[in-house]
């Protein structure tokens, strides 16, 4: 009953639960898009059934059916599986252990919710302060990382906030983002640093973000890791004055030692492979260690020569920036 909904404020600035419901409408049709879901039609239908039974007795009565009524009304009524499903599991997930949603569509209705809360309570200033949150919005940010991984969708906050950004007016952007990510330290269970080297490589795609955890953790973790670590400290002491952002040239010419051609084929080796999975990659840039090690063994960087100097240094600076796809190797302290 929209009539009812449209009374029913959602919270103060972002009108009824009735607008609310439009807001979601508009983030799962921008989501079917990208996931490439066909029914839109049927996506529209769910988030517009999905805060209906809220006006019912039974949940006026016992709030914790909301979702489960709708389910049964929709069921009753005939609509399709795919909306009474979503309906149900619109709220999930609701707890630490708490189940998923069971389908990608169910996921975009889930998802719908759980962003336009988080956009739209940022927008008004409604932040979570110290242990105070009132709305739920870490589990809200929690719950759209789990869904994400679980899926194995792609969402990137920033370019979806980009997207709907007319929709909040007054959201600032840099402070949900950060919000977000602070939450990604909770939710993954790693050392600190390794989900920090991992941001470091630029990545907002929380499900990449998730499977480049999962290539690098291991790693980190074994017993090798010390040598490699001391290593990468080299790495990083040699391309601190490198912009390692930029285009880094090699002049073959000038290489003096044998060391230097020996690390440069191996490179050029390493990096001209498609790699499938991202442990296969790393376990490939990990074993530039032995012709990174003679390297600095037998190499000195500080040519007087500056030219040879900078060739040095860029080609450091190139075995870092193809780790830095990754993970900033540089962050990681164990």
């Amino acid at each position: 009953d929209n009539a009812s909904l449209k009374k029913l404020v959602f919270v103060e600035g972002l009108g009824s639960v009735y607008d609310k419901t439009l807001r979601e409408v508009n983030i799962a049709l921008y989501l079917s898009e990208l996931y490439n879901v066909k029914e839109k039609e049927l996506v529209e239908e769910a988030v517009l059934l999905s805060k209906a039974d809220l006006m019912s007795e039974m949940v006026f009565e016992f709030t914790e059916l909301q979702g489960l009524m709708g389910y049964y009304y929709a069921k009753a009524t005939g609509k399709d599986k795919l909306i009474y499903t979503a309906l149900k599991e619109q709220y999930l997930p609701d707890g630490e252990d708490s189940d998923l949603p069971s389908t990608k569509f169910s996921a975009i209705i889930a998802l719908s919710y759980k962003l336009d809360s988080l956009l739209g309570l940022f927008s008004v200033n409604k932040i979570p302060t110290g242990s105070k949150d009132p709305f739920g919005l870490r589990r809200a940010a929690a719950g759209i990382v789990k869904i994400a991984i679980e899926h194995k969708l792609e969402l990137n906050l920033s370019n979806i906030i980009d997207s709907l950004i007319d929709t909040y007016p007054g959201l600032d952007k840099k402070l949900v983002i950060q919000f977000f990510n602070e939450r990604l330290f909770k939710i993954f269970d790693v050392n600190p640093s390794v989900l920090k080297a991992v941001l470091g490589s630029g990545e907002e795609d929380v499900f990449k973000i998730s499977q480049k955890l999962c290539a690098l953790n291991p790693i980190v973790l074994s017993a090798d890791f010390k040598e490699y670590s001391t290593t990468f400290k080299r790495v990083a002491n040699i391309i601190k004055d490198v912009n390692t952002d930029g285009t880094l040239d090699i002049i073959t010419e000038l290489f003096e030692e044998e060391a230097e051609k020996k690390l440069y084929t191996k490179y050029v080796e390493t990096t001209s492979i498609e790699y499938k999975a991202y442990n296969e990659e790393l376990d490939a840039l990990f074993a530039l260690k032995p012709e990174l090690d003679e390297f600095f063994d037998k190499v000195f960087v500080n040519h007087e020569d500056v030219n040879i100097k900078n060739n040095r240094k860029n080609l450091i600076g190139l075995t870092y920036q193809a780790f830095k796809k990754i993970a900033d190797i540089k962050e990681i302290s164990i």
